[in-house]
């Protein structure tokens, strides 16, 4: 309320482009990402460092498996598509990371569309779950491929 800018990025380095709710989301502080976003914090804003490739709140937050921050991010209506400068999504990351949480709750808000959908090296989120090895997120893919 004192003129402190939510939205204020970054502007050197790898991380640049990261903003207060990037970083909030990225460490899962939801207390923090729910103030934001009620300052007027941009739900979908990415980042435009070479580090983090366009990466956005919902997509760092489904990363680190901060399944409440994912949660809030989609309430205040983060686009459950939006991919990273090499074309990868929320869904991409949490099932390469094994965030089975994160990947059910990306599911029930609409990602099934992006189950086939491949990254710049040629990557389908199924395809990362199956080759690190995660056997409980590639059956539910494959349940909701169906």
């Amino acid at each position: 309320d004192k003129g402190a800018e939510v939205d204020r990025a970054v502007e050197k380095g790898d991380w640049k482009g990261t903003t207060p709710l990037f970083a909030a989301c990225c460490n899962g502080h939801v207390d923090l990402a729910r103030l934001l976003l009620e300052k007027g914090a941009e739900v979908n804003r990415a980042t435009s460092g070479w580090r983090t490739k366009g990466q956005t709140p919902l997509y760092i937050a489904c990363l680190n498996g901060h399944v409440d921050a994912a949660r809030l991010l989609l309430d205040k209506g983060a686009d459950v598509h939006k991919a990273s400068n090499n074309n990868q999504t929320p869904l991409h990351t949490a099932s390469y990371r094994g965030h089975i949480d994160a990947v059910r709750l990306l599911l029930a808000n609409g990602a099934t569309a992006d189950i086939d959908r491949e990254d710049e090296y040629g990557d389908t989120p199924l395809a990362d779950a199956e080759n690190e090895d995660h056997s409980d997120i590639v059956a539910l893919l494959e349940e909701h491929q169906k």
